[in-house]
């Protein structure tokens, strides 16, 4: 009988940064903003068996405007996961993705440089930078088939054979996340390299070159696959409104990096190290790893979304240009394959550790007991949303944007949202109003009062509500009736008819 294979340095090493990832995105306890209306939209589908193209969870968005929906196969996995087992189900799942994205990361970084300390240290570098966007949403499908798609590109330098397997990829992808085209851009950047080389090689015809002609028909391919999803080629129209409103309106993920964020500390780091490295002398880039850079940067710079991308294309080649600037000695590893009691220890800790991070298992960690007692933020809108029903069967809600997304799940359909973390559905008008109350606008009753909005949800910590919260309390429409942590609940008072309750202004 065949025995099983134990643990070596090898194994602790390559390790290493999936486990991290692993950990850190199980026992993470912060606000899911985006998640809650994914899971919403999924239990639409589920239950109409239908694609849902129009709002069902605002007072703010006309019933008869139709939009399109590319998460719509991840909002449904969600769905599923989340009526087998709840939020920690959806989260181990997640988590299990982006460590499976990492470990590909890490094997990237090890195929370019041969040494796995080297790829396990970058690959923890880049987990730093991700840490900020690691939520729970179809993100995470991105992030993961993109990597995939990035080894299979590297691999088909020796199997050409191995690019048969992009186009399904995109197929899959332009139904889990609207970031596909970054995997078209992707195999561009494989092709404009290619070109690049066949151009400079002597005595080799252009479209004779037969990794030059794989590469454009892998690409039409992939273009063509990105169009098998329930909206064909206007899907991209989302890709392209959606970013472009997000940027307009200066959403955090969509603004230029900062240096007030971690991943944005992160990105100039990496950037600032690949200059020094691509400037020594030692290894020279390949065409493929500068079309990388060049494309991929330019993008970073516009946008901390476009930071993710970024790290996940210039990690593995940082790790090659390391490797070349360091003596062998330096690289050097024990490349024995044998076990011992060292690296079975260490196996057995990363081991105890992954399943006390299970979101199950959270509560027997001693070093998470503060964590579990804190509980998740959705506690207080859980709180909120059950005494809401308590006291009105129904009625219209202006909160913040974020926890619109929650309550729009937990609430509808009794009750409907001024607006929640959709930003491309909300026409201009809306998203000035809801700023125009939010910032406590003169005329931010008259808006209420437009929308027929009987119900405020305010926060009172970190100053969000900070020019709102005293006008409300001042004002004798409003009467405060109670609060759950940091979220004070407003109800309009029985007496105080909304002033254009005659005439509803029209979303």
């Amino acid at each position: 009988m065949r025995s099983l294979p134990l643990p070596t340095a090898a194994w602790t090493r390559a390790l290493f940064a999936p486990v991290l990832m692993f950990v850190a995105t199980s026992v993470d306890r912060n606000y899911q903003t985006d998640f809650w209306h994914h899971l919403a939209r999924g239990r639409a589908i589920a239950d109409s068996g239908a694609m849902v193209d129009h709002d069902l969870f605002t007072c703010t968005v006309p019933p008869d405007q139709s939009f399109q929906d590319a998460n719509w196969l991840a909002q449904l996995s969600y769905h599923y996961l989340y009526a087998a087992g709840g939020l920690p189900l959806v989260q181990l799942a997640n988590s299990l993705l982006l460590t499976a994205m990492t470990g590909v990361l890490v094997w990237l970084c090890w195929r370019r440089s041969r040494s796995l300390t080297l790829a396990a240290g970058l690959a923890a570098f880049a987990f730093v930078g991700l840490w900020q966007l690691l939520l729970i949403r179809p993100q995470t499908y991105s992030m993961l088939l993109f990597v995939v798609l990035y080894g299979i590109l590297e691999l088909s330098a020796g199997r050409r054979a191995l690019l048969a397997l992009a186009p399904p990829i995109l197929a899959l992808w332009a139904n889990l996340h609207g970031g596909f085209p970054i995997g078209l851009i992707l195999v561009g950047c494989y092709l404009v390299a290619a070109t690049w080389e066949a151009a400079r090689a002597r005595g080799r015809s252009f479209w004779h070159d037969g990794r030059l002609r794989a590469l454009a028909l892998c690409l039409t391919g992939c273009l063509l696959a990105t169009l098998l999803n329930p909206y064909g080629w206007r899907v991209y129209y989302y890709v392209w409104h959606t970013s472009g409103v997000a940027a307009a309106r200066h959403i955090d993920e969509w603004v230029p990096p900062g240096l007030n964020l971690l991943v944005s500390k992160v990105w100039i780091v990496s950037v600032l190290g690949l200059i020094v490295l691509f400037a020594l002398p030692g290894r020279r880039p390949s065409a493929s790893e500068i079309c990388l850079v060049l494309c991929f940067l330019p993008m970073a710079c516009g946008s901390v979304r476009m930071v993710a991308w970024w790290l996940l294309v210039g990690t593995p080649i940082a790790a090659a240009q390391l490797a070349a600037l360091l003596p062998p000695r330096a690289l050097a590893e024990d490349d024995s394959g044998r076990a011992t009691a060292g690296t079975g220890l260490t196996f057995a800790l990363f081991v105890a550790v992954c399943v006390l991070s299970l979101p199950w298992l959270e509560r027997y960690n001693p070093l998470l007991t503060a964590l579990h007692r804190a509980g998740r933020p959705e506690l207080e809108l859980q709180t909120v949303a059950e005494q809401l029903r308590q006291r009105r069967p129904g009625g219209r809600i202006f909160s913040r944007f974020e926890w619109g997304e929650y309550l729009g799940w937990s609430m509808a359909p009794d009750y409907k949202v001024f607006m929640d973390g959709r930003i491309e559905i909300y026409s201009d008008r809306v998203w000035d109003e809801y700023t125009a109350v939010t910032r406590g606008r003169a005329d931010w009753q008259q808006i209420l009062d437009g929308y027929q909005v009987d119900c405020l949800l305010l926060d009172t910590a970190g100053g969000y509500h900070a020019d709102l919260l005293p006008q409300v309390e001042r004002s004798p429409r409003w009467e405060r009736a109670f609060e759950s942590g940091r979220v004070a609940v407003f109800l309009r008072r029985p007496d105080a008819t909304p002033l254009a309750a005659s005439q509803p202004r029209r979303p």
